[in-house]
């Protein structure tokens, strides 16, 4: 970017992180923006931004920018909406009618003006005088803040036709979402088949978090331990512009990437891929040996739709992610026919669980006991479908007492220490009325991977 022009701009808050994910999103995209064309100075760079507002998408930045210089009704003419634009940037760019204060997204003390919902997202209409501190006409921002605010379209997504951005504490992968976007778009223009902001394949937002991660994941060595991913939903338009937030917590991260690790990325895809579904698809199903799903249309006739497809549609497994919703229940359904690394479990209950290590440390010994005093698959089985009907914390207290601990006491008689103590009783395997099912059902899968293990097979019938 030419910078000799315009010597009142900060040229550093224009790209640099502040507490705002749109700011920052915009921000990054004109950081892409400026390098495509870096002799341009800013307002030329606003003007390439406008005339693909203008003339590429027929100014419908309503989702936006709401009675803007580019939507405003009142102008109806492209040139006349390009004029007003550069009018206005330039006037920001030359300080006319600015304050002297602290901007409310960087925090500098510097040229202020005031923003509403014509020049920046989810802020309040200038027509309300007491909707604002001090009576301002809008939320006062600097003129760095409100020229990125003006790039955000060209880095984000529309998601259901509602704009997408997704922001992270981890700085570095906050900017690549915005930057893949931008980049994405520029070549689109280039081509001349861009008619819009970009549009997102992606059924649900829960979807959408989870397809960033895997581009996360893949430059794994830009994130730390703590990277933490936020989806924002909004539109602008309309009388009630609304926001939903759907959060991807660096434990779900983690875990997330320790699931799709070489040495367990084949068993955890192959769990997961059962579990999307599609209204389009509704009778869709999974094929494991095809790794497809097999749709039958009266028109077409039977289709076989690819993972390069369904990965966008919406999934169970997500879902609940994003709700912090157990996957235990899924995991153990899964368990009984297919092949699970209990290490998956184990992390996914100490990490995003928060089960405690020596509660999963005791329930693999309790499982590796059960095998050793049930020598044929026909007593395991047995043991499986009691621990199946167990549906309260009293049931499972003496299933543990009187098949595990007075068995162990007769196996090894001699001994005097037990499998469970007093201390493994109450602190681990039981601690308070609710994680009973939870330590129920890492039982079982701890079971049904053992039988795995020895090529076994039972027929458990659900509940």
């Amino acid at each position: 970017m030419n910078t000799s022009t315009y010597t009142s701009i900060d040229y550093d808050w224009l790209t640099k992180p502040t507490g705002d994910p749109f700011a920052n999103a915009g921000g990054y995209a004109l950081k892409v923006f400026s390098e495509t064309f870096p002799e341009d100075d800013i307002l030329q760079l606003i003007s390439r931004a406008t005339d693909i507002y203008v003339d590429r998408w027929d100014s419908k930045l309503n989702t936006f920018f709401l009675n803007s210089k580019i939507t405003q009704p009142s102008f109806k003419q492209p040139t006349q909406k390009k004029q007003e634009t550069l009018k206005y940037f330039k006037s920001l760019l030359n300080d006319v009618d600015a304050q002297k204060g602290f901007c409310r997204i960087s925090g500098r003390n510097a040229s202020i003006f005031p923003a509403g919902r014509d020049n920046s997202v989810l802020s309040g209409s200038g027509k309300f005088v007491n909707f604002h501190h001090s009576f301002d006409n809008g939320i006062m921002l600097s003129k760095e803040i409100l020229i990125r605010l003006f790039f955000l379209p060209l880095g984000i997504k529309l998601l259901s036709g509602k704009v997408c951005v997704i922001g992270s504490n981890n700085a570095d992968v906050a900017a690549k979402f915005a930057e893949d976007n931008c980049t994405t778009l520029l070549y689109d223009i280039a081509r001349n088949c861009s008619e819009g902001v970009l549009k997102s394949p992606s059924a649900a937002p829960s979807t959408e978090l989870f397809r960033f991660a895997d581009r996360v994941i893949k430059d794994s060595n830009e994130i730390d331990e703590e990277c933490s991913l936020t989806l924002y939903l909004f539109t602008n338009f309309g009388a009630k512009p609304e926001l939903d937030i759907y959060t991807l917590p660096f434990e779900g991260m983690k875990f997330y990437r320790f699931a799709n690790s070489a040495k367990y990325k084949d068993e955890w895809n192959a769990f997961v891929a059962t579990k999307y579904f599609s209204n389009d698809y509704k009778k869709a199903e999974y094929n494991k040996t095809s790794g497809k799903y097999l749709f039958n249309d009266k028109k077409n006739g039977n289709q076989e739709i690819e993972e390069t497809q369904f990965k966008y549609w919406k999934n169970s497994i997500y879902e609940k992610f994003i709700n912090r919703v157990s996957i235990l229940p899924e995991i153990l359904k899964w368990s009984k026919d297919n092949i699970f690394n209990f290490d998956i479990v184990k992390y996914y209950e100490i990490k995003v669980r928060k089960m405690k290590k020596e509660t999963i440390e005791k329930i693999e010994q309790m499982a590796n006991f059960i095998f050793e005093v049930n020598s044929d698959k026909f007593s395991i089985e047995k043991v499986i479908k009691k621990l199946d009907a167990v549906d309260s914390s009293y049931d499972l207290r003496r299933f543990v007492l009187k098949e595990i601990v007075a068995k162990y006491y007769e196996k090894h008689s001699e001994e005097p220490q037990s499998i469970v103590t007093v201390k493994d009783y109450t602190n681990y395997l039981f601690p308070d009325t609710d994680s009973w099912k939870e330590t129920r059902d890492v039982l079982i899968i701890a079971l049904f991977q053992k039988l795995h293990e020895k090529n076994l097979s039972i027929d458990i019938i659900e509940n």
